[in-house]
Order: structure tokens, then C-alpha cells, then sequence
């Protein structure tokens, strides 16, 4: 017995193919189509901002920093991160005699700044950054942290949820 397709049996047997396989790669959980981000993205005040970032090395410290500029041309805002350049968590509420790890926000609204900081020496804010990657390639990671600007009763706060990073190194 010889089995003929026809042209749009053919057709059925492929899209049965290319589903099978969609399948497969995200039950593998990769999935080609996913963009991949280089920079940050954080959650603030409600909204999702990603952006590009730039990040140094010196002296063992891992600055990583991103620049918002508001379609006014006025207004900005600026995330910056500052922990060992190693992988690892860093808790931005515990102080670990001589390490400094510091995120800060700092907005630039209406001619006022002001600057939101979470820092484990001083204690102020509370948060945590994690480096999961930190190859000759690629810097990964995630971080969270409520920023305080002031201090007392006077003290405002501003809280960055969502944060990832993904910077590539040149």
C-alpha cells in the first residue's frame, strides 16, 4: 500500500511539526523568540522604565548606572548601584564592617532633585542586589530597594521593584 499527501495534507503534517516543536523548546524553557535585554528595567511609582545602562569596575566595587532623560529634555532620573564586583547578594540593610554596597535614585523633576539612597554602612533604605552573572561577556542580575531622601521625620521614600540588569561587556 502506497500513502499519496496531497498538497494540504502536507501542509497540516508541517504546521503539526512546527507546533510540536514550539512546544518543545518551551517546556525546555527556551524560547528563540525572546528578546533579550541589555540594560536595566525597574518598576517605580507604578510605571516599568528600561533603559541602557553603562557599568565601571574599580578597586573591587561594580558601579552600574542608567540614565533616563524624560521627552521634555528637562527632567531626568538616575539609577546607580554600587557593590563588589563579584557574584553574589548584597543586602543593602545589614552592615558588614568595610563593605559598602549603595542604590540610589535620584530624579531631576520640575528644576528639584532629589536623591532616594538605600546603603548598608549608614543603614538608610533597605533593599538587596543580586550579581548572577559576572563573566567575561556578560553582568546579571536583580535588585529591589527602598530609597530615603531626608532624614527623620522628614525623610520621603521611593521604592524600585522588578529590577533586572543585563549589561554586556566590551
Amino acid at each position: 500500500m502506497q500513502l499519496t499527501f496531497t498538497s494540504s495534507a502536507r501542509l497540516a503534517a508541517l504546521a503539526s511539526l512546527v507546533v510540536l516543536s514550539a512546544c518543545d523548546k518551551k517546556k525546555n524553557g527556551a524560547d528563540p523568540a525572546a528578546p533579550i535585554l541589555y540594560g536595566m528595567s525597574w518598576t517605580v511609582d507604578g510605571q516599568s522604565i528600561s533603559n541602557s545602562a553603562g557599568y565601571t569596575i574599580s578597586n573591587g566595587m561594580l558601579v552600574l548606572t542608567s540614565v533616563v532623560k524624560a521627552s521634555n529634555g528637562i527632567d531626568a532620573s538616575t539609577l546607580t548601584i554600587t557593590v563588589p564586583a563579584a557574584t553574589g547578594t548584597y543586602d543593602l540593610g545589614v552592615a558588614v564592617p568595610g563593605k559598602s554596597y549603595t542604590a540610589s535614585y535620584q530624579t531631576y523633576l520640575s528644576g528639584v532633585g532629589t536623591t532616594y539612597v538605600a546603603n548598608n554602612i549608614t543603614r538608610t533604605g533597605a533593599g538587596s542586589v543580586t550579581v548572577s552573572t559576572l563573566g567575561t561577556e556578560d553582568i546579571v542580575g536583580s535588585f529591589e530597594f527602598t530609597g530615603l531622601a531626608g532624614s527623620g521625620s522628614s525623610a520621603t521614600s521611593k521604592a524600585l521593584t522588578n529590577g533586572k540588569f543585563s549589561i554586556r561587556r566590551m
